[in-house]
């Protein structure tokens, strides 16, 4: 799947929030839509994960969602902090990528398989692994060092391991015409994780209110 979809990261890697984060000239507006999204996203995926754990096949496939469940939650309540820091407000209504988002990983959770909903939710990690790497010679504030610490840290290196070892173990027993789906989803989760940052630099709000 990654080498199908290299050019779509590619595509993220450049994104302005991401260039302007890498040359120190992002603006704290900027950063506080970021969080006030995040913290949305985040608690989503948490949800997910319980509806996937609680649909598993077996214990193996439970285990796996689960027993990563404390180190999401400390990522959860590290994205609070960061927002309080940065002046951002936890009323912020959800934008309308992150609904579209957010939605097709609901969707995912409840009427596909486990592994199905991994491979959507995969292109989140992987890229915030990948940008880890290529912001560790940047001028990061302490701030946006502290934001960062957890992505470059080999705790998200090995989780992001387990991710595609777990991916490609559980892909192999599907069908051609399964796999070209698990392929297509993996595809829209790059396209969504590129409109998320696309969403903050815009600062994206819903047209009609």
């Amino acid at each position: 799947m990654m080498e199908e979809t290299a050019p779509l990261f590619d595509r993220i890697y450049e994104h302005p929030f991401l260039q302007e984060l890498r040359t120190g000239t992002l603006g704290n507006d900027t950063l506080a839509f970021y969080f006030e999204q995040n913290v949305h996203y985040i608690d989503a995926v948490l949800r997910c994960r319980a509806i996937v754990a609680a649909k598993a096949q077996n214990d193996e496939i439970r285990d796996f969602f689960l027993r990563n469940t404390q180190l999401i939650l400390d990522e959860y309540y590290h994205q609070e902090e960061m927002l309080r820091n940065v002046g951002g407000t936890f009323e912020a209504p959800v934008a309308p990528t992150l609904y579209a988002y957010s939605r097709h990983l609901f969707y995912l959770a409840f009427a596909r398989d486990p592994v199905e909903y991994l491979g959507s939710f995969l292109p989140c990690p992987l890229s915030y692994d990948a940008i880890g790497y290529q912001l560790a010679d940047a001028p990061l504030t302490e701030f946006q060092a502290d934001w960062w610490e957890f992505y470059m840290s080999e705790s998200h290196h090995t989780l992001c391991s387990d991710y595609r070892d777990f991916v490609d173990r559980y892909s192999q027993g599907l069908s051609d015409e399964r796999r070209a789906q698990m392929l297509d989803s993996f595809r829209i989760g790059v396209n969504y994780e590129y409109m998320f940052w696309d969403m903050a630099y815009r600062k994206e709000r819903w047209p009609l209110g």
